[in-house]
């Protein structure tokens, strides 16, 4: 037994050794921002330590955030699958102790008369302590104790990738129906206007100002700003049901919508650092990993089937027939016993286990790569869309000036009579136009923070 105990610190299987990934030093894309709205610059190295509350700086956000952690569904369910996968790696490694247990018995029988001359009633009470336990000898049980705690591992993460989505998405949807408020907004505003324009086309027409066609423009104008309302309601509605799902409410009271101003929220603009700090700053990728470690691990258990196993039981206790002599002496009863296990014959079924795990090792280190591979390029893609948005937000927001300058100035002119209706209801439709897609563009670039955030890793998760 000493020796057995003693062979016991090698296990079979290959050791974990994280594979060579020969990432890129750098990104593809580098950052790229005018600085006009910048106050802190957060290196990659430290996202990881940057809290949600410190990067959403919106205090009805952060409302909305705190209530979805604490009602989500989805986070529930992955606090539980964590919790259980807690229990069953405390299952795993019991294998790796001896199991003792304690049997209290109480027998009474009766022999046949027909078969005894002289049948009494005879009692026996018997309380044994059991011993049992297989020896560790080829790591079986420490390689399994790896695959569960890899296993726990992965929930860990899993649980911290659904906090990262979750809330990333809740920001998300917050500022996708600020921009839509904002859009509703700006087509309720312009159909009063032009409602106000055709009104006084109408009354410019009875006077002889002018023709029927300008009165006919002026309904066009008006039907085609109205028609985007009914569009913008649904996606309106969509959205705030979309945010009813994320916060685990059938129902629930969401803030004034205040618009979607140039500087809400997200200050920070963030470095992305280098590619292979991507392995320790994102869920899913340490989640891959430990996914090859359980794999990797289970080689190991596959293997030792081809050895014998090792058995230890034994049994110590008193046995009596009558319960006040239950601890006399002459009572005592034990046993001990070992026994040897080898496979002889079992058609290749031991074999082709050790195969499964094989490949199964092999497809958990190619879904590493797969998962290492996606998480760069979406860093990759998150950092072209925000300098995407930054390039466009300034291009736009001078044409919305513009776009402005050009409706006051036609509107002057209409009012003198020097610009013709036309002139004005262009000038409006550009106007109108340029509107939109700024409050888009704004709304696109807090999605591509929020997006590289995430693609970083997400931050602290409190």
């Amino acid at each position: 037994m000493v020796s057995a105990l003693g062979l016991t610190s090698c296990a079979m299987g290959p050791d974990y050794e994280r594979p060579e990934l020969n990432l890129p030093k750098q990104y593809q894309q580098p950052m790229a921002g005018n600085g006009e709205d910048l106050v802190e610059r957060v290196d990659a190295t430290e996202v990881a330590a940057l809290s949600w509350r410190k990067f959403y700086q919106d205090p009805e956000l952060i409302k909305l955030i705190e209530h979805a952690l604490s009602r989500n569904l989805d986070l529930k369910v992955a606090q539980s699958r964590l919790l259980a996968a807690r229990s069953k790696m405390t299952v795993v490694d019991s294998n790796l102790w001896p199991e003792i247990s304690l049997n209290l018995g109480y027998e009474r029988t009766f022999d046949s008369a027909a078969t005894n001359t002289d049948p009494v009633p005879e009692t026996t009470l018997d309380l044994t302590g059991a011993l049992s336990w297989e020896i560790d000898l080829w790591g079986e049980n420490r390689r399994a104790s790896e695959a569960a705690q890899a296993d726990y591992l992965s929930e860990v993460e899993k649980l911290r990738l659904i906090y990262v989505s979750l809330i990333s998405d809740i920001a998300s949807r917050y500022y996708e129906w600020l921009d839509i408020e904002q859009r509703f907004s700006i087509s309720s505003n312009t159909v009063a206007l032009r409602q106000k324009e055709l009104e006084i086309a109408k009354l410019r027409h009875t006077n002889g100002v002018i023709s029927g066609l300008d009165v006919r423009q002026a309904e066009v104008e008006l039907q085609s700003t109205k028609v985007t309302l009914p569009k913008l309601d649904y996606e309106r509605q969509n959205k705030i049901n979309q945010l009813y799902i994320l916060l685990g409410e059938y129902d629930y009271p969401l803030p004034l919508a205040q618009g979607l101003p140039e500087n809400v929220g997200l200050p920070y603009e963030l470095n992305a650092g280098v590619p292979s700090e991507l392995l320790n700053l994102r869920p899913d990728v340490k989640i891959s990993e430990q996914q090859m470690i359980a794999a990797n691990a289970e080689v190991g258990v596959a293997k030792t089937a081809f050895f014998p196993k090792f058995t230890i039981s034994g049994v110590y206790g008193r046995e009596n027939n009558h319960l006040k002599d239950i601890f006399d002496s002459e009572g005592v009863t034990w046993s001990l016993l070992g026994g040897v296990t080898t496979p002889i014959f079992n058609r290749g079924r031991v074999a082709a286990n050790y195969d499964i795990a094989n490949e199964a090792s092999k497809q958990a280190v190619l879904n590493y790569r797969s998962t290492v591979l996606n998480a760069y390029f979406d860093v990759n893609d998150s950092i072209n869309n925000l300098r995407r948005a930054e390039l466009a937000i300034t291009s736009l927001k001078e044409l919305l000036i513009s776009t402005q300058e050009y409706a006051r100035l036609a509107r002057l002119r209409y009012q003198n009579g020097v610009a013709t209706s036309l002139d004005l209801m262009d000038s409006q439709r550009q106007l109108f136009s340029a509107q939109l897609a700024y409050s888009q563009i704004l709304r696109d670039k807090q999605l591509a923070k929020i997006a590289l955030y995430r693609a970083l890793g997400g931050g602290q998760i409190e």
